[in-house]
């Protein structure tokens, strides 16, 4: 089964197991649909859970998982991602793309210079940066139609402008 990552687990909420979410997805009330999720470090390891009840709201996501009802209990999932079925997912409108579908991307340069691999994506208050890894060098793009020339998640291909000062 195909899975995509909508959230992390970020701290236990409450005395009885609750869980802060943080959502990677830009539409918080999507996650009240859902019945069950898998959670995990990656997809590979991710168990399938039962929800058992969903508080979200344009500011937050908090949930209860079946069998776990204790503080304690969601620190041991803190940091693990809630995956869904790629079939799934919300569509997305253009221009927009899914994490999974943008990390593991090589990012070039119009001259065709290779820059790094996308390794993880930050969600700031003014626009999402994108973490560009090549050896020991990290590089942050500002995911920006002025930056952001092409995005080709089937090739795996990200082409951007490299204005001056953004890869020093």
């Amino acid at each position: 089964m195909d899975l995509i990552a909508i959230g992390r687990i970020s701290k236990p909420i409450g005395t009885r197991g609750g869980m802060k979410i943080f959502p990677l997805t830009d539409d918080n009330l999507r996650f009240a649909e859902l019945k069950s999720v898998w959670i995990g470090k990656d997809t590979k390891e991710a168990e399938r859970r039962n929800i058992n009840l969903v508080q979200a709201d344009a500011r937050q996501v908090i949930v209860n998982l079946e069998g776990v009802q204790t503080p304690e209990e969601v620190n041991k999932l803190k940091d693990k991602y809630l995956f869904i079925p790629k079939e799934q997912a919300v569509e997305l409108q253009a221009g927009n793309y899914f994490i999974d579908d943008l990390i593991g991307c090589e990012v070039i340069t119009e001259e065709n210079e290779k820059i790094g691999i996308v390794s993880d994506l930050l969600k700031l208050p003014a626009n999402d940066m994108w973490v560009v890894r090549n050896g020991s060098k990290e590089f942050l793009v500002p995911a920006v139609k002025s930056i952001i020339r092409e995005v080709d998640v089937k090739m795996k291909r990200i082409t951007i402008k490299a204005i001056e000062g953004l890869l020093e």
